[in-house]
């Protein structure tokens, strides 16, 4: 992992996490994000990064920052897809500098493949999010199909742990394996803040350990040596901009310079950690020997799922 985030020459690798909307079409009843690409969000700021800045802006952003540096980059909300315009510029615009090695782009698949027909997919990501209350089965999957054919790469398919969703999730497990798809159980936190025994059943059986552990809480990662923060910024719809989950060393992304990050691996400062992407880099996980963090968790829940086929 150290050799492709840590080259022995050259500079480290920048891993971006931009929550760049919070904008979405779908009103999950689980969700309290705001919905409304208007919804203020601060003085001068509403819910959509687009509207904050000119896509120019942000795209001068990316050139005064990171022109040759390696970047992996997390496009994530709201629903990503939505401003199709813009999103394609920005996509086209990344996807066209040999520097930038991953794009992930979170989506509820709503959006017909054909309305981005014009979009580089080359190194584009899909985690795609099936919502039971929002879309049906069989529409979700026709949608997922039709990226594939169009070119885009799937890494996950993150399910919703809502209803009937929990019974279904082991025969679709297996079902979306055979189709070479990885389905992510993605379960609803209780009023407690707690997972139902029932889930933590089936993550236990589902997950890599160290997912299951970081993701139930089972495991504390207080103090844990951790590189993300020696890789990483996390910027918002504003374009705020933090290192890594420290939100002490913070700037814009419209200064000259963004905020230093530490050299190498640091103590963890949280008692919780639950996204992929910044656990996979706690010691003791060897996982992310590529750029694409998402494509290599894929590949652990591809094998998992491969010895339930029947």
């Amino acid at each position: 992992m150290r050799e492709v985030w840590f080259p022995a020459s050259g500079e480290r690798v920048v891993l971006l996490r931009w929550l760049f909307s919070e904008w979405c079409n779908y009103r999950c009843p689980y969700c309290p994000q705001t919905h409304d690409r208007h919804a203020v969000k601060g003085e001068g700021i509403t819910a959509h990064a687009f509207d904050n800045h000119p896509i120019e802006k942000w795209i001068s952003g990316f050139d005064r920052h990171f022109e040759s540096t390696r970047l992996s980059i997390v496009l994530t909300g709201g629903e990503s897809m939505l401003d199709r315009p813009n999103m394609t510029k920005l996509l086209n615009y990344l996807s066209g500098k040999d520097n930038v090695e991953c794009i992930r782009i979170d989506t509820n698949a709503w959006w017909k493949a054909e309305q981005f027909s014009d979009v580089d997919s080359s190194k584009i990501i899909l985690m795609c999010t099936y919502h039971p209350s929002q879309v049906t089965e069989e529409r979700f999957i026709s949608r997922v199909d039709s990226y594939v054919q169009a070119g885009f790469h799937i890494g996950i398919l993150n399910y919703v742990m809502d209803g009937a969703n929990i019974e279904n999730f082991i025969d679709d497990r297996q079902k979306f394996a055979v189709m070479g798809l990885a389905l992510h159980p993605n379960p609803l936190w209780g009023s407690n803040g707690t997972y139902a025994p029932h889930d933590l059943a089936i993550m236990k059986t589902v997950l890599p350990d160290i997912d299951y552990d970081y993701r139930t809480g089972a495991v504390d990662p207080y103090g844990n040596g951790c590189y993300f923060p020696a890789l990483s910024y996390e910027m918002d719809l504003a374009g705020n901009v933090i290192v890594g989950c420290h939100p002490e060393l913070r700037g814009s992304f419209f200064d000259e310079t963004l905020p230093q990050r530490p050299k190498d691996k640091v103590p963890c400062p949280h008692h919780s950690c639950v996204y992929l992407d910044k656990y996979s880099f706690i010691d003791g996980s060897e996982r992310n020997v590529s750029t694409n963090p998402l494509g290599e968790y894929r590949k652990t829940l591809i094998a998992k799922a491969k010895l339930f086929i029947k």
